[in-house]
């Protein structure tokens, strides 16, 4: 039996998980001097909030160890012909497939997969889903990795950063954008390009008005779109703005299905609350 998994960064909730068969390692989310696991139980996004605004300094993230991943790949061979493939983080924003790489190398290759999304949050749950339907339709892994590679490089994940101060805090912008976007209102969009968050344009206003403004830019730009399904995912925000973005996706009739997805603590931990995408794959 071919096995799908990822990690937490790839947000699916659980009804997902349960629904594709897809099984997950949780990352590591640091506050202070204490570690937890981003499963939504011993880390919250609250939490996180409170945490950076009565510390005034950003949680650390950090990816599972190589032998963390050998346990967590054997307990998912429980058949002599079980095979695992694996869609994590992009190599370029975490050592989390390099260590996954690594954990394949010592288990066999021929049993552990290793597929580098070149993507986070929904961009990688998307590919996750779409390999599960594989496993389902009776591909193998061998042609799953094959197709999910050649998807991967056509995976629309970008999203709107509210406010800068997490941005800024983590040395992803300078003081003098930080201060400047403060005043104007900037709203930075980022996007998943080869692997890597690039800053792809910005916009100003309130945060409503940019936000339905990035969804028909995006849209407009990669109008090619595999219907079946879109993400809106989001961290912690007025929940007026976040339906109305959501509903307004929806109403467009592009995609057969909009789902609305809370992003996790990893997610959280590096864009701060505010920040929301639309994410889905394209022919």
């Amino acid at each position: 039996m071919i096995r799908i998994a990822t990690d937490s960064t790839a947000d699916l909730s659980k009804d997902l998980l349960e629904k594709h068969k897809i099984n997950v390692i949780p990352l590591i989310v640091t506050l202070g001097e204490n570690d937890f696991l981003d499963n939504g139980v011993d880390i919250t996004e609250s939490k996180i909030f409170n945490f950076v605004k009565e510390n005034k300094i950003l949680p650390k993230t950090a990816a599972r160890s190589i032998e963390d991943y050998i346990d967590f790949f054997k307990g998912l061979l429980k058949e002599e012909d079980d095979k695992v493939v694996y869609i994590g983080l992009s190599s370029e924003l975490s050592s989390s497939f390099n260590n996954a790489r690594m954990a394949s190398q010592e288990i066999g290759e021929e049993k552990i997969f290793v597929v580098d999304s070149k993507s986070l949050s929904s961009g990688i749950g998307l590919l996750v889903i779409e390999a599960a339907k594989m496993v389902e339709k009776g591909y193998n892994a061998e042609e799953i990795v094959s197709k999910i590679e050649a998807q991967r490089e056509k995976d629309q994940a970008s999203f709107v950063v509210d406010k800068l101060d997490y941005l800024y805090k983590g040395g992803r912008c300078s003081k003098f954008s930080f201060s400047i976007g403060a005043l104007l209102k900037i709203k930075p969009k980022l996007q998943l390009i080869d692997g890597k968050i690039i800053n792809t344009g910005k916009d100003m206003g309130g945060l409503k008005q940019v936000l339905k403004k990035y969804v028909d830019s995006t849209l407009a730009k990669y109008p090619n779109v595999k219907k079946d399904i879109c993400f809106v995912t989001h961290t912690e925000m007025d929940e007026e703005i976040s339906k109305f973005i959501f509903e307004y996706v929806k109403s467009l009739g592009v995609f057969d299905e909009v789902i609305e997805q809370t992003a996790g603590s990893v997610i959280t931990s590096h864009c701060g609350p505010g920040t929301l995408g639309i994410l889905y794959l394209y022919n």
